[in-house]
């Protein structure tokens, strides 16, 4: 700071350029110019005691005739009274002179202290602030401007704008400066300039530097670059313009609309007005539709007009329905008949119709039917006759059969592609168990064929056939329950042990992949509630993931981290750290999914089956990216109530 100090004392203190004190002239000033400052803020307070005492000399030599005949020799000394007089009056006036004193450095002292905040003030500040000579040189600089030009500041201070800035910016910055020493007035100003190939917009504010008796010594101002302010507004100009076209054009549209709307309510109502005068005109206005039209009579109960597409979709004639009303009905198929009759029914007393049947032509062909009626009301309101309309929808019904085929396959090929993951899964989680039963029985084998063989030093062999054969066995258990949906059974675990034992079964993958395991387990750690293999799948799930995420690498270290903590909500939290590539933000969201992958190859069920065992154990599970490289996965599960803790202080 001692550039600022120096710089900001330059303007603060209103000291001639030439005389400028240093922030070491402020810890230890010289005492010849310590002395002309003394006696410049001390030469009110002397004369002001000075007066003071004057006149109370005066005052007291007036005011007692005995010591006024004694200094003109005209009578004896006086007594101790009048001298007392003359000694208060002067110890007042040397009281008087040293408060002054003491109220003149006090104030030196505060404004010394505000104006180093203000210094301090202008250096923090974003802006732009600087203080010129009359030269135009730099006498106070702060880091912003010194970023602006690239420099160090302690290299722009003494420098004009010709050495700080590019020859076409210099002189129209100086210029400037010129015009408010010469005009003594502020000035504003807006500039764009190419600093460093690229376009930014100041907006700057000088006015004039003065010193103590009002001379103008320089240039003080302040620059704020406005170029994202400007980019803002001209956006927001486009934006209005843009608005104001849409807006423009939106109604241009709505009034055409409106106009178009107000011609086919006029058409609409003409057409109304003929379709009552004259039932020909309305009968030629139904023939021309491909829907089957049809009136119905409540009063007449019967059928009052149907349009000719009836024999096109029905395959009947419409004049049958003079000799047999029912002759739609009859078409309908046997399956759907009992149903249609209950609407039929329905419909007159209601005077709507919505369904949808079937119908079987004279050919024998099936043809899917869409029957909508609307009631029409006399003068009164009364419903006197049904409307309506019946529509072939059979192309549409075919493809929505085709549809939920497609669907069928799918999910058939989805069940498939399951049970091919869990066979994978299966297949993978034995080989473990079965290669450690082969290897020790291929051990005892060997050991039997030696003529000096103990039994006895076959028992641990042999046992560890049996645990590997209870393991597997359990493996496809729990396996046969998560596809069940069995609830599974839940004990006291030790995460530690569990994760350790994962660790040593997937230690062949771990060397074939060249992956380094570091564990990070808290201990104590508190017993979870859980089911045992199934956390150990989804433990064993979680790693391989990891494992196969690291496989692309080429120079990159590969590291495996496995971390235990316990948590104060009453649940342990475990992490499964892995340096791979990590995932995109797109496949952030559809991690567990099932069926969703982004390695080649992969089925996209190892993350889903992890967090079905997880959760359904009472646990949570989530995904975060690394802050270097990989992902990390973390799952919690509760803690085993019967467990204390923390653990009581031995």
């Amino acid at each position: 700071m001692a550039h600022l100090n120096k710089a900001a004392l330059r303007r603060l203190f209103r000291f001639r350029p030439h005389a400028l004190p240093t922030p070491e002239d402020l810890a230890a000033p010289p005492a010849d110019s310590r002395r002309k400052r003394l006696r410049r803020f001390s030469v009110y307070p002397a004369l002001i005691a000075s007066i003071y005492t004057g006149g109370g000399l005066l005052w007291v030599l007036g005011g007692d005739p005995l010591l006024r005949a004694w200094l003109t020799g005209a009578g004896p000394p006086p007594v101790l009274g009048p001298f007392a007089n003359v000694l208060a009056v002067a110890a007042s006036g040397g009281l008087l002179y040293g408060l002054l004193r003491f109220y003149v450095k006090t104030a030196r002292r505060t404004h010394l202290a505000q104006d180093l905040r203000l210094a301090e003030f202008i250096e923090m500040i974003t802006d732009v602030a600087f203080i010129k000579d009359r030269e135009c040189r730099y006498l106070l600089f702060n880091s912003a401007g010194a970023r602006l030009v690239g420099r160090p500041l302690t290299t722009c201070l003494g420098q004009d704008d010709r050495a700080l800035f590019p020859a076409e910016i210099a002189p129209k910055l100086m210029e400037a400066d010129r015009r408010v020493i010469a005009s003594g007035h502020l000035l504003n100003s807006e500039d764009t300039f190419d600093i460093r190939g690229e376009q930014r917009i100041f907006q700057s504010t000088k006015w004039p530097y003065r010193d103590a008796d009002g001379r103008i010594i320089g240039v003080i101002g302040i620059a704020r670059d406005i170029t994202e302010r400007k980019q803002t507004e001209e956006q927001l100009r486009h934006a209005r313009d843009e608005l104001e076209t849409r807006v423009r054009e939106r109604t241009a549209e709505l009034v055409a609309a409106n106009q178009t709307l107000e011609r086919l309510i006029a058409a609409r109502v003409h057409t109304e007005i003929a379709l009552r005068d004259s039932e020909e005109r309305f009968r030629q206005l139904a023939e021309h539709i491909r829907e089957v039209f049809w009136v119905y009579g409540i009063m007449e109960e019967r059928l009052l007009y149907v349009s000719p597409a009836y024999e096109e979709i029905w395959g009947r004639a419409v004049h049958n329905f003079q000799e047999r009303p029912l002759d739609w009905l009859e078409a309908v198929h046997p399956d759907d008949r009992p149903r249609i009759q209950a609407a039929h029914a329905a419909k007159l007393e209601a005077g709507r119709l919505d369904e949808e049947y079937r119908i079987v032509r004279p050919d024998g062909a099936v043809r899917w039917i869409w029957d909508r009626g609307f009631p029409i009301r006399d003068a009164v309101g009364h419903v006197y006759r049904i409307a309506g309309l019946a529509e072939d929808i059979t192309t549409r019904k075919l493809a929505e059969d085709q549809s939920r085929r497609q669907q069928v396959e799918l999910a058939k090929m989805s069940r498939l592609s399951l049970a091919v993951e869990l066979a994978s899964n299966l297949a993978h989680e034995l080989n473990q168990p079965l290669a450690a039963i082969v290897a020790y029985t291929q051990a005892c084998l060997t050991l039997l064929r030696g003529d000096a063989a103990d039994p006895r030093e076959l028992t641990g062999a042999l046992e560890e056939v049996v645990n590997q054969g209870l393991r597997a066995g359990g493996i496809i258990r729990h396996l046969r329950e998560l596809v069940q949906k069995h609830p599974a059974a839940q004990t006291e675990i030790d995460l530690n042990a569990l994760i350790r034992a994962v660790v040593h079964y997937a230690q062949l993958e771990l060397r074939q992949a060249g992956i380094t395991v570091r564990l990070e387990l808290a201990e104590p750690l508190p017993a979870i509630l859980a089911d045992d293999i199934q956390i150990q799948l989804a433990v064993l799930y979680l790693a391989r993931n990891a494992i196969e995420a690291m496989q692309g690498l080429s120079d990159e270290p590969r590291e495996l981290l496995l971390r235990t903590a316990p948590l104060d909500t009453g649940a342990v939290l475990a992490t499964v750290r892995d340096t791979g590539h990590g995932f995109s933000p797109e496949a952030a969201e559809r991690l567990f999914e099932p069926f969703f992958t982004t390695k080649p190859g992969g089925m996209g069920l190892g993350l889903s089956v992890s967090r079905s065992l997880i959760e359904s154990q009472g646990g949570r599970v989530w995904a975060t990216p690394n802050p270097s490289r990989g992902v990390s996965f973390h799952f919690t599960l509760p803690v085993y109530t019967h467990y204390r803790w923390p653990p009581a202080p031995t």
